[in-house]
This record gives C-alpha cells, structure tokens and sequence, in this order.
C-alpha cells in the first residue's frame, strides 16, 4: 500500500507539504475505476487526490485561484477546475499529472459545470454574470453566453443529452410579488438555447444542489422554503423556514411536486450538496445540521403517484401546495446520519459508497448505502479554527438554533441577502421588510432597515435570542462579529463594462449632481442617518428609513425596504416620481443609464 501511494505521488509530481490553511473542502469527482477522488480545496487553491483504496490523500494539485467547480472528463484524462471570482477561469488540467494545459476565461464566479454528451461542449455557470458559458473544448474559448436568472450555481446534463439544468441561487422577483421564488433554467443542448424557466413554490430560495434521476424522467432540486409571509413569532413547525426537495417533470417541464426533508419537531437545514446513486436513492448533504440524508425515492414516488391519483384518504395534501407543508410526508422515506464534519457541503457517489465533502473539517466522510457509521479521510492540515472562522462556521450552524430549523445563512447566504420580505417584532407587525446584507454592517451603525438596532453587534445578539430562539455563550455571539468584520466586497461584474464605456466618468457626476452622494458618501457609502424619502407604505407610511450602504448594490436586488424594485431603473424611474430620494426625474435615457451603471460597479 506504501509502494502504491509513492507511485501516485510520483505520477502526479504532488507537495505532500502544502503551505497550511484553512481547506475548506467543496466539490468532489471520482474517476471512472473509482481508484481516486478529486477534491477542490476551496480556500487553499488547491485540489485534494485521494486513493479510495488506500483511504489516504496522497497529494495536492496546486492553483493560482481558489477553486469553486470541479468535473472529470471520461476516461478520466481531463480535469476541469472552475476557479476564482471577478476573473474567473476554468483550468483545463491533463491527468496524471498536475498540468494546467490552458486557463479559459469564463465570467464571474464560475462554479458548477456539465460536458455535453459527446464530450466537445462544456457548459459553465457563472455566478454573478448571470450567464451560462459554452466553452468549446478542442479550441479551449467561449463560444457562447446564454443567459440564466439569479445567481446560477449548479449545472444538471439529463442522462440523454438533450436539456442542461441550471440551477438560479436566489429569486429575481420584487418582494411584494404573489410568487417570489428561485428558478431551474432549462436549456435545449441542441441549439444551446433557453428552452424555459420552471419556477419553483414561492419561498424557495438558496437553491444549491440539483440532480438527474438515472431514467431521465425528473430533476431533483434542495433548496430552502422559506414562510416569508407570516411574522415571525415561532419556530415550531417550521413556521419561519423549512428545508425542500423540488422535483422538476423534465418531459413537461414543470414542477411536479416539493416535500419537505425536515421531521416534525427538528429541521433538515440548509440542504446544499445532491446526487443520485445507482441504487435509486437520492443523497443530500444537509449543511446546517451536519447531517447526510438519503431518500429512497422508489418509495417517494411512489407515494406520489398514489397521493395525485387520489388513492390517499387524507385529502388534505392532494393539493400540492399542501403537500409542501406536510412534515410527515417523507418521513418513512428518509434517513438521517450524523456526521463528524461541519458544515457538509458536496455528496458524490461512488461503489456503493457515499462520500461527504464538509466545508469547515479537513476530511472527506465515507458511508456505505446501507448506512454505516462515516470513515474519515483526512485531505490535509488545518490551523485551529481563529474567531472568524469560529463564527463562519457559527453562523451556518443551525444546531445552535432551537429544533435546528435554520442558521444565520437561512436568511443571509454567504452573508448577504435572500431577496425575500420577512416581518419580524422588532418593529412591530404587519410591516415586513427587505432582509439587507450584513456587509459592512459593524461599522455603519445603527442596523435594521428602521434603524431600531443601535450596531450590529446588538443586532447579532437579538438574532440569536429571537429568531434563532436559543440563548448562546457571549464567545459565540463575538465569533460571529468577527466573521462579518471580516466579509470584503467582490468586485462588481460591472466594473469593466463602466471603464470601457464611461471614461468620462458620466456615472459619477450625475450620482453627485443627482444628490446620491450627499446621503451615500464616504468609504461605505453612508451617512448613516435615516429620512423619509417617501417610500413607507402601510403601517410604514412617512417613516424614516436608515440610510444604506451601497457597497454590492449590484448583487442586493430586490430594492427598497419593502422590496418592491427589482431594478436599481425602477428605483430612480418608477418608485422616485417626485425627486425625494435623488433628482432622477429629469435624467433622459443615456444619462439614467451612465448612472445606473455607476451605481452597479459599487
């Protein structure tokens, strides 16, 4: 076994020193003779080889850029790495070996991907351009952008060829909308085209995983669905958020059903990671509660197929709305392990075997389908965890929440926003606001939409206390600080688009003749003070609001406090007739469009 881990670190010509950090283990892929498993080091700027036989890493491939996607060609000759943010690429890395034969330039944040049935076209999702690259693998470029929604993170190939699924992160909707939910972006492999969006059941957001039955009939998608239209005064029951399962009809292409994966009195949270395995079940990584959930789906359809032709007694979930509130319905098609990783991200299988990826444990997890206990394979050495990445982990912890429900990431992935209108007690009842991004959020005090925190770490504290609904050690609370001190901005997607076509600098000299600047100033683009700009609706009605940081405005739609613009165009047009909040009513088209494209690269 030491002879054959020597001969892999020869082939490789691999570090077995790398320089230490946090790993932060993320997508994995497993050759076709499942003898190794690639594992992408997300904030090391490495991946991960790791001997299944041996049960040992045997070596790092290292990057110039963190790594977010991770895809093995056939045969297992190529490995296709998506790394980095604003300058995103895919490394196209000959195996074995750790060449990088060519870094293709995609869009912003690439991350997951899929190879088209005959192996020419790869298909990229590009977070924060919002687009799909077609990357034309013989000639190693772009060929085409298509289009996707919100934030599209997860690529599905159906097991034909014909339709690539894309996965959309957040919903796109204004708030106030009668549905607001994420999307599954379907696209027609033939002529590399948008053939539909399905949307999915109005709350569903942070839409991570998704995954191909082996027949091709549906697509399954783990999201969160959220109840954001009841205060929220109780956790019991998922009365705030509980944890789905969408499946798609990918022949009708609609929605066919969402279930629920959480239990009755505790939460499934933050289901992230998905796949199928060859034995008809279906695994996922649920994030938040530490835990791999594997759902016979045999059984769950069919149950399904009983309960739509009306066979079931109990009418009450016949209507598939009520059917997504049911959290009995899965129960004896489920089962729930615990794992020694946290925070488990990305699940893949592999000879019988499930492994387990866990974002804050350097180590994959191993369980066998019929459910043994999980083996550790250690990827490499970690630091001990300081404050920030203490309260990183904290803060996607819903363990710490009451019936684990939900975690901080429920309402704030990545730390940021999930576009939804939530109504909390802090303000009173029946006015329900935006959730804001916590960027910058401990040091532009005062917090909240109104104001009514006096700083961000009362804010956290009142978090933990009322919507997690447990009482934390004071240590926790101050970890948690210390991670959303430590959050920095990406740089706008817009960025190069303003350098090319506003030398002038157009943008910000209407921002500043327009007044935005005399609210929006300063290093966070704040004052922080509140006004009433004319914006309060209902219970609302002539209340002044704080004023906010405009840093990664591009990626905090929707708009206002209440959410009602999907656009910053709406924001200066439609909801700013009479010139309260910026003189933008006299802005003709060029001119409104300079400074919308401005106030994007913030």
């Amino acid at each position: 076994m030491k002879y054959l881990a020597y001969i892999l670190l020869m082939a490789f010509n691999l570090s077995v020193a790398p320089e230490t950090r946090y790993l932060s283990p993320g997508a994995m892929a497993v050759d076709e003779k499942q003898s190794l498993i690639y594992t992408a080091l997300t904030t090391a700027k490495a991946i991960a080889v790791t001997d299944i036989a041996a049960g040992q890493t045997v070596g790092q491939i290292k990057l110039k850029q963190n790594p977010n996607g991770i895809l093995l060609s056939p045969g297992a000759s190529t490995l296709f790495v998506s790394t980095g943010d604003a300058a995103g690429t895919v490394n196209v890395i000959a195996l074995p070996g750790k060449k990088v034969k060519t870094a293709i330039p995609t869009g912003h944040t690439p991350e997951g991907m899929a190879l088209s049935a005959d192996n020419r076209l790869l298909y990229v999702a590009n977070r924060f351009s919002n687009t799909v690259s077609v990357i034309d693998v013989a000639k190693g470029k772009v060929v085409k952008s298509i289009p996707a929604i919100r934030e599209p993170r997860s690529l599905c190939l159906t097991p034909d060829g014909k339709t690539i699924a894309v996965a959309n992160f957040l919903p796109a909707e204004a708030s106030t909308a009668p549905v607001v939910a994420a999307q599954i972006t379907l696209i027609d492999a033939a002529t590399n085209t948008v053939r539909t969006h399905v949307t999915l059941t109005s709350g569903a957001q942070s839409l991570a995983g998704i995954s191909c039955s082996s027949d091709g009939r549906y697509l399954y998608a783990v999201h969160l669905l959220s109840r954001f239209n009841v205060p929220v005064t109780q956790l019991d029951r998922g009365w705030v958020n509980t944890n789905a399962l969408s499946i798609i009809d990918l022949k009708g292409q609609s929605l066919y059903a969402t279930v629920l994966l959480d239990d009755v009195d505790r939460g499934a949270a933050n289901p992230y990671g998905i796949c199928t395995g060859e034995n008809g079940k279906l695994y996922i990584a649920l994030s938040g509660s530490h835990e791999l959930m594997t759902i016979d789906m045999k059984g769950l359809h069919e149950s399904l197929a009983a309960l739509f032709k009306g066979e079931e007694r109990d009418a009450y979930v016949r209507n598939k709305e009520d059917l997504s509130s049911s959290l009995s319905f899965v129960s004896q098609h489920k089962k729930r392990t615990a794992l020694k990783g946290r925070s488990p991200r990305e699940v893949a299988y592999a000879g019988g075997r499930i492994y387990i990826s866990s974002r804050f444990s350097p180590f994959l997890e191993a369980v066998s389908a019929e459910g043994s206990q999980p083996v550790a394979i250690v990827l490499g050495e970690e630091p001990e965890p300081d404050g920030i990445r203490r309260g990183e982990l904290a803060f996607c912890d819903a363990s710490i929440c009451y019936q684990q429900w939900q975690s901080c990431a429920s309402c704030h992935p990545d730390g940021r926003a999930d576009g939804l209108n939530w109504d909390q007690q802090n303000d009173g009842l029946g006015n329900p606001k935006n959730t804001k991004s916590l960027l910058y959020s401990h040091v532009t005090p005062p917090s909240m939409i109104t104001g009514i925190r006096e700083s961000a770490e009362a804010a956290v504290r009142s978090g933990i206390l009322h919507t997690l609904q447990t009482r934390q050690p004071e240590a926790l609370a101050v970890d948690i600080d210390d991670y959303l001190k430590s959050m920095r901005p990406l740089e706008s997607p817009f960025l190069r688009e303003y350098k090319k076509k506003d030398r002038k600098q157009t943008g910000k000299k209407l921002f500043e003749q327009a007044g935005c600047a005399q609210c929006h100033q300063g290093k966070y683009l704040t004052d922080q003070t509140k006004y009433d700009i004319g914006s309060g609706d209902g219970n609302d009605a002539g209340r002044p609001f704080d004023t906010p940081a405009l840093n990664e405005v591009w990626r905090t739609a929707p708009y206002l406090y209440d959410g009602r613009a999907t656009t910053l165009q709406e924001v200066f047009t439609i909801y700013n007739t009479d010139d309260k909040h910026g003189f933008t009513k006299n802005l003709n088209k060029e001119e409104l469009d300079a400074l919308i494209l401005y106030v994007n690269t913030l």
